[in-house]
């Protein structure tokens, strides 16, 4: 990592330290971008297949309609 970076990684036992400057970064953004890594990470590690992927959207597609249904119909 150059010495003039915008930012500097550091490890620690558990843990990964970032530092950057906040002029370079909104904390919404930040906080998306932190997000993005956590469902990254938790994927990564998932065992399901697309096939259960699948049925889980569906099935979580027609419990938000479900709940969402009375404003669109009437």
């Amino acid at each position: 990592m150059p010495e003039n970076s915008s930012y500097k990684i550091t490890l620690d036992k558990q843990d990964i330290i970032i530092k950057f400057n906040r002029n370079i970064l909104d904390l919404e953004s930040l906080t998306k971008f932190l997000e993005y890594l956590e469902l990254e990470t938790i994927r990564k590690r998932s065992n399901l297949t697309q096939e259960q992927a699948t049925t889980l959207a569906d099935e979580i597609d027609s419990d938000v309609w479900l709940e969402i249904k009375h404003k669109f119909v009437g």
